[in-house]
Order: C-alpha cells, then sequence, then structure tokens
C-alpha cells in the first residue's frame, strides 16, 4: 500500500512529466475510481488546463489546474504511469491526454484509490481532519499529539488525523527501530522514548525517500524469521486492527 514515501515519489514523478503541459483531453476510463466529483464534471474541470503545480500531504497528492485541484488518494494499488508509444496500462482508471503527444495514466488494479477535483489543499486538509505531515512537525508538536491519545503506539502512529502518512510498513519499521512495542500504549511511553520514536520516524522515512532499505524489518516481514538488528524472532500480532511485526527479543 503506497505510503508517504511512495506517495512523495509519486508527486515527483508526477512533477517530472505533468506540469505545464496543455491537457487536450481526459478520458475517465472506469468512473468508480472518481470521488465526490462526478465525470462529466471532472472532464469539463481539467479539458485545456494544465497542471501548474503540484504538492503532497500525508498519502495525498493535490495537483495544482488554476481555480481547482486535482486530488489523487493510491488505495492500495494506485500508480501513475507516464507513456509516450507505449501501449495503455492495463489498469488505468483515468489518462490525462496532453497535446504534445504524451499521456499520464493513473492506474489502480483494486479500485481502492480515487480521483476528484478539491478545493485547495488547506481546504480539503481542515475539512477530512487529517493531522500534519511528518516530515514538516517537530518533536514538541509531536509530543503533543501523541498525548492526545491513550491507545497502542502502532494505533496512534496509524490515525491519519493524529499525523498524516504513516501506513502499517512504516510504522512497524518505526517502533522495530526504536526498540518499542507496537501494543505498548502512550501514556506508558517515557519521555525518552517519545524523541527515539520521533526521531526514527523521520529516519525510517527518509532511508524510504532515499530508496535505502537494507536492514528494514519490512524485508523480513515473515513469522519466525531471524531478526535483522539482533538475531531474534520476527513475531506477529494484531496492534490497532493491523496485522503487525516486530522482533519478541528487543522490542519491550
Amino acid at each position: 500500500m503506497p505510503e508517504l514515501p511512495e506517495v512523495e515519489s509519486f508527486t515527483r514523478y508526477f512533477a517530472r512529466h505533468a506540469l505545464r503541459k496543455p491537457i487536450a483531453r481526459v478520458r475517465v476510463l472506469d468512473d468508480r475510481i472518481l470521488g465526490r466529483t462526478r465525470k462529466a464534471a471532472f472532464v469539463r474541470g481539467l479539458n485545456g488546463r494544465s497542471f501548474r503545480a503540484v504538492r503532497r500531504h500525508g498519502k495525498h497528492l493535490f495537483a495544482d489546474a488554476g481555480d481547482t485541484w486535482l486530488h489523487l488518494h493510491f488505495g492500495m494499488s494506485g500508480d501513475l504511469s507516464f507513456y509516450t508509444d507505449a501501449a495503455q496500462p492495463r489498469f488505468a482508471r483515468i489518462v490525462f491526454d496532453f497535446t504534445d503527444g504524451s499521456h499520464l495514466a493513473f492506474e489502480d488494479m483494486r479500485l481502492f484509490g480515487l480521483a476528484e477535483l478539491s478545493a485547495e489543499p488547506e481546504t480539503f486538509i481542515r475539512e477530512s481532519g487529517l493531522g500534519p505531515d511528518p516530515i514538516e512537525i517537530g518533536l514538541r508538536e509531536f509530543r503533543a499529539r501523541l498525548r492526545t491519545r491513550r491507545a497502542a503506539i502502532k494505533a496512534v502512529l496509524l490515525s491519519q488525523d493524529v499525523i498524516a502518512g504513516v501506513g502499517n510498513l512504516y510504522a512497524d519499521e518505526t517502533l522495530f527501530r526504536s526498540g518499542i512495542d507496537p501494543r505498548r500504549h502512550t501514556d506508558a511511553l517515557s519521555s525518552g522514548e517519545v524523541k527515539t520514536i520521533f526521531t526514527n520516524l523521520r529516519r525510517v522515512l527518509d532511508d524510504a525517500l532515499a530508496s535505502r532499505s537494507r536492514g528494514f524489518m519490512v524485508e523480513e516481514r515473515d513469522e519466525s524469521a531471524p531478526c535483522p538488528r539482533c538475531g531474534g524472532v520476527i513475531a506477529r500480532t494484531v496492534a490497532g486492527g493491523r496485522t503487525t511485526y516486530y522482533c519478541s527479543s528487543h522490542q519491550r
């Protein structure tokens, strides 16, 4: 499932291939991918325009098309594909045809993502109750936001209204590096442990953005696999309603 690092990669990909290129035609190939925007309004709102800027907040991508914004959420299997002479991707749900003959497809095999027209990102973020992006906040705000919840730390990290963008994989990786059991409640964490979680969350996201995954537990997400850090055993449990992997030896 695309999480913050993957959506940041999509944002950079979109900027490289779609900005400042006039849209000749918008093709909605499967309107089940559309969110709150009807097909006719979606096409009418983007035909003949060009995307002027693109940004990300959490797992959401926003592209400025003038007096409206394209909003993409990638669900579990969403992706972007730029092509010129190649065949249209099999699971393309929306295709933007540009006047230079190139194309950008929004793909989604499982149809859990969405595309829609939106107000400016700040309005969407506020109305959707999204928390701040973890790359943009400091330790003080992180501490304050964790104090608003008394629940397992894994569940809190996954709560998009606390911080937006962290999903199952990177929450597990953060707690793995921090040596914290994912079932520990936030009110049982020491000040030093909260700082450790914050520091490792930022490092995990930075490493994922730089494609530095060597030593990640996510490469060993198999129950009974050896821990790449201490040689212990990877265990599986449920935390925050999600399947969770952790080291049964060093995560306390």
